[in-house]
């Protein structure tokens, strides 16, 4: 009995850690658009948050699929912060899968 209490205490921290983590990616998706923009707000396209870039891209190509016109572009920005002038600053983009 006093195991299985120990257990479920582990198991309730475990779920709660699991939840603070901190997503690394940050994907940007813009509507009906066919390439990048080159100087976009990046604060206005923010699409959602992931752990790993494999789950942002894989959303954005699902959004790009999902539109009704079936035109849209997504890139995904590692570790962004805002910065001093209210946009954002990414360590790092990517807008493809590499394998």
């Amino acid at each position: 009995m006093r195991f299985m209490k120990w257990v479920l205490v582990g198991v309730f921290i475990s779920s709660l850690t699991a939840c603070t983590q901190n997503p690394e990616w940050t994907l940007f998706y813009y509507a009906d658009v066919e390439q990048l923009p080159e100087n976009a707000e990046l604060s206005t396209h923010i699409s959602g948050y992931y752990s790993t870039s494999e789950q942002c891209l894989l959303k954005g190509s699902g959004l790009v699929r999902l539109s009704d016109s079936g035109v849209g572009s997504y890139q995904c920005g590692h570790l962004c912060v805002a910065n001093d002038t209210g946009g954002l600053t990414c360590q790092s983009f990517v807008d493809k899968l590499v394998h």
